[in-house]
This record gives C-alpha cells, structure tokens and sequence, in this order.
C-alpha cells in the first residue's frame, strides 16, 4: 500500500539490474554483476529520471508521485544522449531453426553503463516511433510508471494497478464520496 523506489537502495538497485538484465538479450549476461557503485547508480537514476521528464512532458502527467528533478526537456534529452553512449554496444543478429533475433553485446565500460546505453536507446527509439503517441501515465492509486495504451480499453498498467484502481472505486462510493 505504499510507494517504494526500486532504486533508492544498493541493494534494491542491483536486484532491479539483474531482473532487468534477465529480460534483455544483453551479452555478456548479468550472472556477475558488479556491486554497483556509487556513481554508476547515480547515472542510472538520472537516466530514469530523465526518461521520466520527457514522458510526464508528452503526456501531460498530473500526477505529482514519482516526478522527475529534471527542470526541463533540454536537460532530460541531455541526460538520455550521453547515457546512450556510455558503452559500447552494437545489435547482433542470431539465426537458430530459420528464426532471426536481435542480441545487444557490449565491450567496453560496465555492465550496468551497457544496460543503461541500451536503455537509453530504447526509450529514443520509442520516442520516435509511433508508439509514442500511445505512451499513457498509469493513474492507478500509488503507481508513478506509464505504459503504451495497446488497446482501447487498457487504463492501467498492469492488473495490478487496475485492482487497486478498482478497489479504491469501490471504497469512495460506500463511503458515499
């Protein structure tokens, strides 16, 4: 019932880091981890705070939980071009049983400035892309994440955030407000 930032502890930052570096094709992977130290984590929060900005920016966020230190577009498009060149990363193509992925592998730098790079790639591209326009702010009760609207009738985003929307509905009006 309450918000927490993943990223606000070392400990929650590395557990976010190898979660998400679990869910990219990211090469070399994220079984060795480095502690992540102090300025690496200070880059990474800076990134989301920046894709943060330029997302509340787009869609007119109202919402006050989760808002960005970023003063402005210009500040958050600064942070997001420099973190994407971080590492050096570059797209590989895989071909297995006549199916074609994409891998990212990176050299160079850390493995948390390649995931960031690459983070930071994906949000220029989304921001480019026609998804963009799609791109919505979850106004779940205690949610600060946005989404891309899929469907018409997607409000939230995930089914967790709709049953919380849902029960709070519920609340206000028997509790006649």
């Amino acid at each position: 019932g309450r918000v927490r930032d993943s990223l606000a502890e070392r400990a929650d930052r590395e557990r976010w880091v190898r979660e998400i570096g679990t869910h990219m094709d990211l090469s070399p992977g994220p079984s060795s981890i480095e502690a992540i130290a102090s300025p690496a984590a200070e880059r990474l929060i800076s990134l989301r705070d920046g894709i943060r900005r330029l997302a509340a920016e787009h869609t007119q966020d109202p919402r006050t939980l989760g808002q960005s230190p970023v003063p402005d577009v210009a500040a958050a498009m600064t942070i997001i071009n420099s973190t994407s060149s971080l590492s050096s990363v570059w797209p590989e193509l895989e071909w297995e049983d006549s199916t074609s992925r994409r891998r990212d592998v990176w050299a160079g730098g850390t493995y948390l400035d390649a995931l960031c790079a690459v983070l930071a790639r994906q949000m220029i591209d989304l921001s480019t892309s026609t998804q963009w326009d799609r791109l919505q702010p979850c106004l779940a009760p205690a949610c600060a994440q946005f989404f891309v609207k899929d469907h018409v009738r997607r409000q939230w985003c995930g089914p967790n955030c709709g049953n919380r929307a849902r029960v709070a509905r519920h609340t206000q009006r028997r509790q006649g407000g």
